[in-house]
């Protein structure tokens, strides 16, 4: 091959290697500059005791040489040198790691590995005993037999145990794990059950309280309501009458306007306070921060006491108070349908007689209008006596359905 040829011409005979910095001596032959300052040194080392002239490697000519850069440098075989590196693809055997670039062509027997020329001769592996790439395959070569023969009689049957003691054992403790960790999802899991059906009995307890606060007020604010509204209705009556020129009208006007702030004054006003002690009782929260997980099914609930507990006589029995329940419900729808009926035949009423008195008292507008402010009257009488009636069976279905739902009486 003549690239193994020209890389034979280009390698230094001191270093094996390829030239680096190449110097030429006086006898024509070449060498690496490091190699010539590694010979030179050692020159230098023994001239105390034995000097000696410098020989060259090669022919041993003695040379006069007072240092390595008195040297000519051989710029033709570096240029060749460094154009070779450029077109040289892959190295041929592998490169030293330590001294980059060179090859690693010998064989340390010392150390059993390959080193390059610069290791042999200045690196670490300088004392040690060498050989060829060709005597040290052939000498690893039957090691290597040895070796594998070796190997092959290697049984891994400890490993084999070994691994799976270990296999057992994470198997183990991995089951103890999810045992303690199911453990603790059952705990937490009644925990939360525990908490949330305390916290719905407690809620439960606080919206029938409401209820009772409700049941409590809401009738004096009915009260009020209807006070009020009474007061307004004077008051229209009275709009409507001042200006009125007839005297025996105005008189007779007059009278039920005082009579009707006479019944005002004297009905008597609900009271403004409502007492609910016996409904409410006081719920401390504050001791909750200190109760424990164990105790948590023990707190107590706002109606836990004797106030709400309410038992129906034995002398009533259940199917006798429905029956009452039913016959009273029954009452309240007959009457509402009973006073709508009058206030629609007193509508009626109202648009016939409107319709006479303008056909035959055509001469007598302002009797026909009294006679209408007098329908008027009747009628907002009536509507007020309807919507008294809804509201009073409003509530009474409403407080039936609460007691049947309450005492669980269906």
């Amino acid at each position: 091959d003549m690239m193994e040829l020209l890389e034979e011409d280009l390698t230094c005979p001191i270093c094996c290697s390829l030239f680096d910095d190449p110097r030429v001596l006086p006898c024509s032959h070449n060498f690496c500059r490091k190699c010539l300052e590694g010979i030179l040194e050692g020159n230098v080392r023994n001239v105390l005791w034995r000097p000696s002239p410098f020989k060259c490697p090669t022919c041993r000519k003695e040379t006069p040489v007072t240092g390595v850069n008195s040297l000519q440098v051989n710029y033709s075989l570096k240029g060749i040198v460094e154009k070779y590196n450029k077109i040289k693809v892959t190295p041929k055997m592998p490169v030293c790691k330590v001294h980059s670039g060179q090859p690693l062509n010998i064989f340390c027997r010392t150390d059993m590995q390959l080193i390059c020329g610069v290791c042999a001769t200045r690196g670490d592996h300088t004392k040690h005993v060498f050989c060829s790439i060709e005597e040290a395959y052939s000498q690893e070569k039957r090691a290597f037999e040895t070796l594998f023969q070796g190997f092959e009689t290697w049984r891994c049957g400890d490993a084999l145990s070994r691994l799976d003691t270990l296999e057992t054992s994470k198997r183990k403790a991995l089951q103890m794990l999810t045992k303690d960790s199911d453990k603790v999802k059952e705990f937490f899991e009644k925990l939360q059950h525990t908490l949330e059906q305390k916290r719905n009995e407690i809620l439960s307890d606080f919206e029938t309280m409401k209820l009772a606060v409700m049941q409590a007020y809401d009738p004096e604010i009915n009260k009020l309501n209807t006070i009020l509204q009474e007061q307004r209705m004077a008051f229209n009556i009275a709009e409507a009458f001042k200006d009125v020129s007839e005297p025996i009208i105005f008189l007779q006007q007059m009278q039920e306007f005082r009579e009707k702030i006479k019944v005002l004054k004297e009905t008597p006003l609900p009271c403004s306070t409502v007492d609910i002690s016996p409904t409410m009782k006081s719920f401390d929260t504050s001791q909750w921060n200190g109760i424990k997980l164990v105790d948590v099914d023990k707190l107590s609930l706002p109606q836990e006491s004797n106030t709400f507990k309410f038992k129906i006589p034995s002398v009533f029995s259940r199917r006798f108070i429905v029956n009452s329940l039913i016959f009273l419900l029954i009452l309240a729808v007959t009457r509402m349908s009973f006073v709508e009926s009058v206030i629609d035949n007193l509508q009626c009423w109202k648009s016939q007689f409107l319709t006479i008195s303008l056909s035959y008292l055509a001469d007598t507008v302002e009797i026909a209008d009294h006679a209408v402010f007098y329908w008027e009257q009747m009628t907002d009488g009536a509507s007020l006596l309807r919507e008294k009636c809804k509201n009073y069976t409003l509530v009474v279905l409403d407080n039936v359905a609460q007691f049947v739902c309450k005492y669980k009486l269906l």
